[in-house]
């Protein structure tokens, strides 16, 4: 699916945004000698967490994490609750259960009744002690919260509960007006030990064309979710308390807690997102379990792809079919709705406690058949610790010490392993990916940024896209740059005529360190697709062979009244894609033939039949076209074509 004309807009997404530097910045040394606060944020915050075993003890912590919309039915049997929670949720440390829709009658609007939450919290319960019977384990109730279908529990092992501290709950309605629950999140914040960790469970907008007012609404939901500040538990393990706001640390003691002020945010619930684009053949892939090629529609990684919800979580890998929508009762497909992985789990975690948590199992009950959504459910492996005060303060007053020390030493250096990248040949639509390795040789942190040039205000060519464009190396850390080209409609114009040729000169910029310089180069083909109409009606010959001269002197000639690419395709269609017993669009398009179909275009040449079409014979198998009409001749000059029965789409170029 990528290989299309997939946009370059989220390809470059930095690790750290630096500061913008001038070309050739250069500066005195002792100003060379300083570095950004944000890059002694994380040089202190990586130097603690590889020396977080001296002050912090581990705990492991298994956490089972449930989300279900239930369409507003009753209480789940218990062999429905079994097959959705099963042993695993008995036997979890920790418990979370999510339910939205779980009352969809007009008055609860109005009267937010507890009745639903009561039915299914005690169906819930008897399912798990059913599933526990026998172990000695025995879990008890931390906390719920509703706001009218949507609901949250959370529920602990009896030794684990012991542990837990600073619970509190909040809720959230986005929906009408921006404030009625119908749509929104109930949530739970708890500390095990010295573990601070919330769980979301929202209910986003639907439709699938509402992807925008989903991410509006996961940024609305996490700057009203708020919870009363805890002096008691640090989000952050790895800083002193009393030194939080400095470096590294979080400075939320004394406000009013985010969700983001914790160790690890689980996100749950009916999120909403859909399929991008209806692909035609989603049976045939769905039959083929062939989930790669649709979760590359999935409106909620695109959203995270391009940083506009949910930017910097985690999920765990889908291996179960959508969870939407079934026809209710069965196991099928509601055929008038584009089925999709609307219910999710996902993770964030702080700085510092990126490990932290661990999928080991990611799945949906595909037997429960109650609702026209199915349950989700995850298994998490999370790690939690308590802290060392006195300990932690020494460690860190040492790694200080050090970065003094570290500062004081020397300018940052590099290592590139090389400065001239190679795309050999370019074709239009073509995505062409190289690495460069960029290291940091020096013996202090250094920031690295692609910077402007005085002729030109971008730091890349506009075909060109570069991941990361900047951020910040410790030393020894090396990182793999990418390099991506694309030619597309933004950008063909002047490489197709051969007007500007596919070469750029990068500037990497070390902040208080020298510049190198990077060649970029290729050799771009030019292509039928992407030039301009104005053009392509004066080219007699095939693009593929003109020179830039050449493409002068026949703007200066006469005309077609119609391209000789788009005359060879109607033509062709024409010919064989009528009258023939089918439909020449009734199967799925080759990507090897359309290669080969532009390269005939790009040439000049004549589409082969007997390469582009496959007849049904006589005895049912497929074979070559009969015999051909007079071969396809090009329109005079100031001529029209014939009409034709085919007509073509805003895709054909």
């Amino acid at each position: 699916m990528a290989s299309d004309n997939p946009s370059l807009s989220a390809l470059a997404q930095p690790v750290v945004q630096t500061e913008p530097a001038l070309f050739g910045a250069g500066g005195d040394s002792s100003a060379q000698r300083r570095l950004s606060s944000l890059t002694k944020e994380a040089w202190i915050l990586a130097s603690l967490k590889k020396r977080r075993g001296e002050f912090l003890t581990q705990h492991g912590l298994d956490v089972f994490v449930g989300t279900w919309n239930v369409n507003g039915r009753g209480p789940a049997t218990g062999a429905e609750l079994q097959a959705w929670l099963g042993a695993a949720g008995a036997a979890a440390d920790l418990v979370v259960l999510g339910f939205q829709e779980l009352d969809v009658r007009a008055e609860a609007f109005v009267y937010n009744n507890a009745a639903k939450d009561a039915e299914w919290t005690e169906a819930v319960e008897a399912s798990l002690a059913a599933a526990a019977a026998g172990s000695g384990r025995r879990l008890a109730k931390v906390a719920s919260k509703q706001l009218i279908g949507m609901f949250v529990m959370v529920y602990a092992q009896e030794a684990v509960a012991q542990r837990i501290s600073g619970v509190q709950t909040a809720s959230i309605g986005c929906g009408i007006m921006g404030m009625v629950g119908n749509k929104g999140a109930v949530a739970v914040r708890l500390a095990y030990m010295d573990t601070p960790m919330c769980f979301v469970c929202a209910h986003l907008a639907h439709d699938a064309a509402a992807v925008d007012k989903r991410n509006a609404q996961f940024h609305d939901l996490c700057k009203r979710l708020a919870f009363a500040a805890d002096a008691e538990h640090a989000a952050d393990p790895l800083t002193p308390r009393d030194v939080a706001g400095t470096y590294g640390g979080s400075g939320a003691a004394d406000r009013p807690l985010t969700v983001f002020d914790h160790s690890y945010l689980v996100w749950l619930g009916d999120l909403n997102y859909r399929l991008a684009i209806d692909t035609g053949d989603m049976a045939d892939v769905l039959a083929r379990g062939d989930h790669a090629a649709l979760l590359g529609l999935d409106q909620l990684r695109m959203a995270q792809l391009h940083r506009q919800a949910f930017a910097g979580f985690s999920e765990g890998e889908i291996g179960f079919r959508p969870t939407y929508k079934f026809a209710v009762g069965t196991g099928d497909y509601d055929e008038r709705r584009r089925p999709a992985w609307c219910d999710r789990v996902l993770w964030w975690a702080r700085p510092g406690c990126e490990d932290g948590v661990r999928c080991r199992c990611y799945t949906a009950a595909a037997s429960v058949c109650m609702s026209d959504h199915k349950p989700v459910r995850a298994q998490l492996a999370v790690d939690a610790w308590t802290v060392d005060a006195e300990r932690r303060r020494a460690v860190y007053l040492e790694v200080l010490r050090e970065l003094d020390r570290f500062e004081n030493e020397c300018i940052p250096t590099a290592t590139l392993e090389a400065t001239v990248v190679d795309f050999g040949e370019v074709r239009y639509g073509q995505l062409e990916r190289r690495r460069l390795r960029l290291a940091n040789s020096g013996q202090v942190p250094l920031e690295y940024s692609f910077v402007a040039t005085p002729s030109r205000a971008a730091a890349a060519a506009a075909w060109l896209r570069i991941a990361p464009d900047g951020g910040m190396l410790l030393p020894e850390q090396a990182v793999e740059l990418e390099l991506t080209v694309l030619v597309d409609q933004r950008t063909s114009a002047a490489l197709s005529t051969l007007a500007e040729d596919l070469y750029d000169i990068l500037v990497l910029h070390l902040r208080h360190g020298r510049d190198y310089f990077i060649q970029v180069q290729g050799a771009y083909q030019p292509s039928v697709f992407g030039m301009s109409l104005d053009v392509l009606v004066h080219c007699k010959s095939a693009v593929r062979s003109m020179r830039h001269a050449d493409y002068e002197a026949c703007l200066a000639s006469g005309r077609f009244s119609v391209p000789k690419c788009i005359w060879s395709l109607t033509d062709f269609m024409s010919r064989y894609g009528v009258d023939r017993g089918f439909s020449l669009f009734q199967f799925p398009g080759d990507r090897a033939l359309e290669r080969r179909i532009r390269d005939w275009l790009d040439a000049d040449e004549p589409l082969d039949p007997a390469a582009v079409l496959q007849w049904p014979d006589e005895g049912g198998g497929t074979g070559s076209p009969g015999p051909a009409t007079a071969a396809t001749a090009a329109p005079a000059e100031g001529a029209a074509p014939t009409s034709s029965r085919v007509s073509l789409t805003d895709q054909t170029l």
